[in-house]
């Protein structure tokens, strides 16, 4: 590394230089080899959601993010009564339950008919 104000050497490097340069030669193969693992995977598994469980889409809880979704943890039970689902039915099918969390939304406690 040069130190202070000198010029920038210009290292004339034709000695050899392809095997000191890393090649990607392989990469749109590999591009289509993880394309087919992934249409391969869900084929495998077609009934059930490729990105895994499936979780509600919330609203981040701070001033920042309250205007961004992102996907939440899990459904509460109500929620899954509301779809007539069964705890453990949901796990085969790959809905994730959150048993403690609570909902206070309106919508979610009208179909559910609880009070919030």
């Amino acid at each position: 590394m040069p130190r202070h104000n000198n010029i920038i050497p210009n290292v004339h490097c034709h000695k050899d230089w392809q095997s000191r340069v890393k090649t990607w030669f392989n990469q749109p193969a590999r591009k289509k080899r993880r394309r087919d693992a992934r249409a391969a995977k869900a084929k495998a598994i077609s009934p059930r959601p490729v990105k895994g469980m499936l979780r509600p889409i919330v609203h981040g809880s701070t001033i920042r993010y309250n205007m961004k979704t992102k996907l939440g943890r899990g459904f509460t039970l109500d929620e899954l009564k509301v779809r007539k689902k069964h705890t453990q039915r949901s796990m085969q099918v790959e809905s994730s339950a959150q048993p403690s969390g609570a909902r206070r939304s309106r919508r979610v406690c009208a179909v559910a008919e609880r009070p919030c």
